[in-house]
């Protein structure tokens, strides 16, 4: 298996992206942007915008409460620690949990409580934003490449629209379904609904409805000039980007059977192969060129709900509380070589580099925390903290992340902090 192998798009429409990149790119499972790559020279992000979102800490002018507009002041980070699962011995890492009355804009202690009044404690990670209107789970977060415009959408039927400079709900559309998922690619927005997956160019605005969808889309991905959606029946359906029809730019091309006997939730793609978890408890590897199933990985015994690729690793998430890091042994066949036991689900996986451009992961657990991890150690640096699960994880340009937990809380997250690497 060779992982080191770039990722191109050898055919077609290329979806306005042209890449040649590491394999240690494909850590970020949802990909508009590429913090992974070892190939990127330092300095300005080409794709980067002049964004309202910076490393400013979304506060409260009201004291303690948390405030739900636009950025304002900046505080100094906490020094943070490391260790195995516990913070470091003698260094200062701060409370285990946020304070439930700060939350509520009325604790009393100030700088006195014993906990924690902030949303993370990881040095240099601030909420910069949040963005509120969703009324239920954030199911896919998207910006863009050439947009301002950044896209949610939930399984409360509504794809929303907001403004970067602002921070502004600037459209709501009222989908009128049950809203799966939601990624961006390009200048590309897909959106998985029932039995449909919508395609919105924002260069060109051409909107297309794309044929040969049977049940919910739950997860997509991009990869060699194709796009992959999978759905609550357990197949994987496959659109071939075209140059033929302008009219039409994706061609249905196939459909994946015979593998995931419940639904498909995650995807990641890793040199040229593509990986797929699903409730059925397997993750499923398939060859790009030929689209055949060449493995199936069995060692969860809940359902799959996270991939990601780092380095000659595959790392996936559970419902059954672990963490898994498979790699490549001599046969050939990839091997689980670490789990790491959690004490609840693990919903989410996601990776970027931090300020001194080493790699972190992020783990989401079903109590609202989020660990960071230095990889590849797994050596605890922080902690994010949201008041419910946090379902979608997305890596945006600038050091940005964006999250969204289950009752529809969507925050925009710096991890620049004005720090020079």
């Amino acid at each position: 298996m060779d992982y080191k192998s770039p990722r191109k798009y050898s055919h077609g429409r290329n979806f306005g992206v042209a890449r040649q990149q590491d394999f240690a790119a494909d850590i970020v499972t949802r990909r508009p942007y590429l913090p992974y790559d070892n190939g990127m020279k330092k300095g300005p992000n080409k794709l980067s915008r002049n964004l309202v979102w910076t490393s400013k800490e979304y506060k409260s002018p009201e004291g303690n409460k948390p405030r739900k507009n636009a950025a304002n002041g900046l505080t100094n980070p906490q020094v943070l620690g490391t260790g195995s699962n516990q913070p470091r011995k003698n260094v200062a890492y701060g409370p285990r949990s946020v304070c439930k009355y700060w939350k509520d804009g009325n604790c009393k202690r100030g700088e006195q409580c014993q906990f924690l009044h902030s949303w993370s404690c990881f040095s240099g990670l601030v909420m910069v934003a949040g963005l509120e209107g969703h009324k239920k789970e954030i199911k896919g977060i998207g910006l863009p490449q050439g947009s301002d415009k950044l896209f949610s959408v939930s399984s409360d039927g509504a794809l929303r629209i907001w403004d970067c400079n602002s921070g502004q709900c600037v459209h709501s559309i009222n989908l009128q379904a049950e809203a799966g998922s939601l990624i961006s690619e390009g200048p590309w927005v897909f959106l998985g609904l029932p039995n449909a997956v919508k395609a919105f160019n924002v260069q060109t605005s051409k909107d297309l409805h794309l044929e040969g969808v049977v049940g919910q889309v739950h997860a997509m991905t991009v990869a060699n000039g194709m796009l992959f959606a999978g759905t609550s029946c357990g197949s994987i359906l496959v659109w071939k980007a075209t140059d033929s029809d302008e009219s039409d730019p994706f061609k249905y091309l196939t459909a994946l059977e015979g593998h995931h006997s419940g639904e498909v939730t995650c995807f990641v793609v890793g040199g040229q192969l593509l990986y797929s978890g699903s409730v059925d408890r397997t993750i499923k590897v398939w060859d790009l060129n030929t689209l055949q199933c060449i493995m199936t990985l069995k060692q969860h015994t809940g359902t799959v709900t996270s991939l990601l690729c780092w380095d000659k690793c595959l790392i996936s998430s559970s419902l059954d509380g672990t963490i898994k890091v498979w790699a490549c042994s001599e046969n050939g066949s990839l091997k689980v070589v670490q789990t790491r036991k959690q004490e609840q689900s693990v919903h989410a996986l996601c990776g970027m580099h931090d300020a001194e451009a080493k790699p972190i992961i992020f783990c989401s657990y079903q109590n609202g925390t989020v660990g960071i991890f230095d990889l590849p150690s797994f050596q605890e640096r922080g902690k994010m903290f949201s008041t419910h699960t946090i379902g979608t994880l997305t890596i945006g340009p600038q050091g940005l992340l964006f999250s969204g937990d289950k009752s529809g809380n969507l925050r925009v997250w710096s991890l620049a902090a004005g720090t020079k690497v």
